[in-house]
């Protein structure tokens, strides 16, 4: 599996990358964690502010395909997602690496699967986010490459779809 930085791939468009971390926010049997990302120079944008509006189009399609072909995959090894939650971050970037160095925020979305039975991050509560010092998330469990597989075949399913064809959402 191709890899970028601590992350898998997952699905690639023209300017996007979607990913799944090796160590989660959220963990695999409470609904998982992906993220979207630029493709290619990370530190291009540091928020979607930045985007022109045919990548904003691109990343808002690229989102509602993922999470039909993320809810669809995982309730095949029976995790029910019941809701999505998105989170536009970059906060971390301002703290200081162990070079004393503030790194450069860059774009990326967090989507959480949530479950209905979660026992760490409950829900309906917002998912708690700690530093990852504190040790909170050390158990969590990633997604497999299975649930890898079985996403890109929904996503391979759903580029077949009228809704997620790129002339009408106007970014070819």
């Amino acid at each position: 599996m191709e890899k970028i930085d601590d992350n898998i791939v997952i699905w690639k468009t023209e300017n996007f990358v979607v990913v799944t971390p090796i160590h989660p926010f959220i963990s695999r049997e409470e609904g998982g964690h992906i993220m979207i990302q630029t493709l290619g120079d990370k530190y291009k944008y540091s928020s979607s502010l930045d985007f022109q509006p045919n990548e904003l189009l691109e990343e808002k399609r690229l989102c509602q395909m993922i999470c039909d072909s993320y809810m669809k995959a995982m309730k095949k090894s029976n995790i029910d997602i019941i809701r999505f939650n998105f989170f536009e971050a970059g906060n971390w970037a301002w703290k200081k690496d162990e070079n004393g160095n503030i790194r450069k925020p860059h774009f990326h979305e967090h989507i959480f699967g949530r479950t209905e039975n979660a026992k760490k991050q409950k829900w309906p509560d917002a998912p708690y986010l700690p530093d990852r010092s504190t040790g909170f998330y050390d158990d969590f469990v990633a997604l497999t490459d299975e649930d890898i597989e079985k996403i890109r075949e929904e996503m391979m399913k759903l580029e077949l779809e009228s809704k997620y064809e790129t002339q009408l959402w106007k970014i070819n």
